[in-house]
């Protein structure tokens, strides 16, 4: 097992996460849905969140499990399960430490989840991993961010309010900068409570980015993968 402390996607992320991204855009479930529909059995989604895809694939009867190394946002994910009827197959974990007798048709990760692993050494670890739980002729299918997702201004603080439900606020304070092919942000996040901050949780929020595609498909075929 890894040593691996999570530093992101603590109680106020998660739930500001849930609150501007409630569901899956369109586009991009209908993409990997075609997947799904098309993957003939088991289906895999690591690093799931609190099921914003994997939700509503058990909706749709689709044989999908899932695992994430975020406490809260499981707590998120077991919640709204509880409130649609669902029964998901999910469990805690890191990527790397992945090691089930289960083998999968599909193995997927929406929304550039991918890219929080930075180090290389990590990254060729988890895609052996993914390697080894695939069926033969299995398909491996995540998506890797660009230098496109790094803000104009980087080095400055950025912030924006997001507004609960329960009338109270989630502030969000982000200060980004970007260095060998990493985005390094820090996210402060504060709950205020009729106009009191009642709650704050400071983050490492970092994401890798492939530029040069030719990074990534190297290392995905030094693990054994092919192109289709």
């Amino acid at each position: 097992m890894s040593q691996q402390k999570l530093d992101s996607y603590l109680s106020l992320c998660t739930q500001f996460y849930d609150l501007i991204r409630p569901q899956p855009p369109l586009d991009a479930y209908a993409f990997y849905r075609t997947y799904v529909l098309n993957a003939g059995g088991v289906v895999l989604e690591p690093m799931c969140g609190s099921g914003r895809f994997l939700l509503p694939l058990l909706q749709e009867n689709f044989e999908v499990m899932g695992f994430d190394a975020s406490e809260h946002m499981l707590r998120s994910l077991h919640a709204k399960a509880k409130l649609q009827h669902l029964k998901p197959e999910v469990w805690q974990g890191f990527v790397e430490d992945l090691n089930r007798a289960q083998r999968y048709n599909l193995i997927f990760i929406p929304s550039g989840s991918f890219g929080h692993i930075i180090n290389f050494d990590s990254v060729k670890k988890a895609l052996k991993v993914f390697y080894d739980h695939l069926n033969k002729d299995g398909i491996l299918l995540f998506e890797a961010e660009t230098s496109k997702i790094v803000p104009d201004q980087i080095g400055v603080w950025r912030g924006l309010v997001c507004h609960k439900p329960d009338g109270n606020l989630i502030l969000v304070n982000r200060l980004t900068t970007y260095e060998d092919s990493v985005c390094y942000s820090i996210d402060r996040y504060e709950l205020v409570d009729r106009g009191q901050i009642v709650q704050t949780e400071v983050e490492v929020f970092n994401v890798r980015l492939y530029d040069d595609s030719l990074v990534l498909t190297n290392i995905l075929k030094e693990v054994g993968f092919r192109e289709n």
